[in-house]
């Protein structure tokens, strides 16, 4: 975990503020779980939450088995592996709306579509940086799932794993969906080590919003994105 820390660390700008960087670094989560696993233990549930999120972490873990060196040497490979596996599962706009918090109101149509675009865009390119730095080199590492048990919503759901490390103590890793159209869940939240990825951008992204406002924050993003 240390080494993907620090790769993942070191693609960050220096523009971007210690509460983003914070925030970039718990996007770890993602590549942790979702990709380098060298076995994914589960324990039986049927629950549609719990078989999307372990369906990703299988698929990603016979794809590096399969194209690991391809995947980390071919940017426009992994691209096209990242957009048909990881980003139909993510809803990148509840994520924003949540991240951005009381400040989202205060955002026009235009903003709004802005503020998505580059904050996808940002999760996404740091995720694929922390890909392609790590390289999939796992160890004895793996992830295990735990029993699924059921939220107060019906149309809320957390799939709990552990990332279970050969050096050091495991790493809970957890998945918040939402099933808002009733037809498919998608990840809005990740928890890994008790640390929300939203929550810590939304530190950050308050802190960018007071100093130069929602077009500050854009700005701030689409320079960290390479768009302005």
């Amino acid at each position: 975990m240390c080494k993907l820390i620090r790769s993942l660390r070191g693609a960050v700008s220096d523009a971007m503020t210690n509460a983003l960087r914070g925030a970039l670094g718990i996007t770890l989560g993602i590549a942790l779980a979702l990709s380098f696993v060298t076995t994914a233990a589960v324990a039986q549930d049927d629950h549609p939450a719990q078989l999307k999120v372990m369906g990703v972490v299988n698929s990603m873990l016979q794809l590096y088995q399969e194209e690991g060196d391809r995947l980390t040497s071919d940017p426009e490979f992994l691209q096209s592996k990242i957009d048909e596996l990881i980003v139909p599962n993510i809803d990148f706009e509840s994520m924003t709306k949540l991240a951005v918090s009381k400040h989202w109101r205060q955002a026009d149509a235009n903003q709004r579509k802005d503020l998505v675009k580059e904050f996808t865009q940002l999760l996404l390119g740091t995720y694929t940086d922390a890909l392609v730095e790590y390289g999939g080199d796992s160890g004895e590492e793996n992830v295990t799932f735990e029993a699924f048990r059921a939220d107060r919503r019906d149309d809320r759901a957390v799939v709990r794993s552990n990332f279970k490390q050969a050096t050091s103590s495991d790493v809970p890793v957890w998945y918040k969906l939402a099933n808002l159209d009733g037809d498919s869940w998608r990840i809005y939240d990740i928890v890994v080590d008790d640390s929300s990825l939203v929550t810590l951008y939304r530190s950050g992204f308050a802190s960018e919003i007071e100093k130069g406002g929602i077009d500050g924050l854009i700005n701030l993003m689409k320079k960290r994105n390479g768009n302005s």
